[in-house]
């Protein structure tokens, strides 16, 4: 075989390899719930707040829940997403990947090269360990999901010098498992007429368009600067 066959064969090995290791989502906007843990209603929600912050810093924080890793790590995967699909954008390498996969009970928090003298890995481990697993491990993903992105949106938003107009609602945080009936039994009992009532009276909200969303900001820069997690 000749040099020139030598080399398209390794050319082909490595595009084999590299094609097989590929992850490919069904993003709705910022957002690929591959396992389903998200609501409709919470799904728009967390897509609208993440188009503003998008449309005002150009940065771009995708959502994504795997049902499996399939034998990779969780922080090859996060970093693969975040190179795949060209988060941030183009010279701010501002992106950011939130990662949950389900059946190995492990999470991953990737930022862009363009965040990490921005944010520091103390910030998002905090996040991480205070505000999404103590719900990880209620098994309530959904508020555990959308408290972590809600939060690392202010973060982004904060070192970005912008203001992001949020939609739905943050869930409080936990102070452990007993969190949540902790929490439910201090509200006074003349706040439950209001907070049931007051959906019928409120505004409608806005649906996430995903149409007219012009897809990520094609720049992809990621050295592995970020936090993993478990449950």
């Amino acid at each position: 075989m000749n040099k020139k066959s030598w080399f398209l064969s390794i050319v082909f090995i490595c595009f084999t390899c590299i094609s097989a290791n590929a992850i490919t989502l069904k993003f709705n906007g910022f957002i690929a719930d591959e396992a389903n843990l998200l609501s409709e209603r919470v799904e728009n929600d967390l897509n609208m707040t993440l188009w503003d912050l998008q449309k005002k810093s150009g940065a771009d924080l995708v959502v994504v829940t795997l049902p499996s890793l399939n034998g990779r790590t969780v922080e090859d995967v996060a970093i693969d997403i975040g190179r795949s699909y060209k988060l941030g954008a183009v010279g701010k390498n501002n992106g950011m990947v939130y990662l949950t996969a389900l059946n190995e009970r492990k999470m991953r928090i990737e930022q862009g090269i363009g965040l990490e003298n921005k944010i520091s890995v103390s910030t998002l481990k905090s996040i991480m360990n205070e505000d999404i697993l103590p719900y990880y491990k209620q098994n309530n993903y959904e508020a555990g999901i959308q408290r972590g992105t809600y939060l690392l949106v202010d973060t982004i938003a904060q070192v970005e010098g912008v203001t992001v107009k949020r939609q739905g609602i943050c869930p409080t945080r936990l102070s452990g498992a007993s969190g949540s009936s902790s929490r439910n039994s201090a509200l006074p009992w003349w706040a439950w007429p209001i907070i049931i009532i007051m959906p019928i009276f409120s505004p409608r909200k806005r649906s996430f368009n995903s149409s007219g969303f012009g897809g990520f900001g094609g720049g992809g820069g990621f050295g592995g600067s970020g936090c993993s997690g478990s449950w």
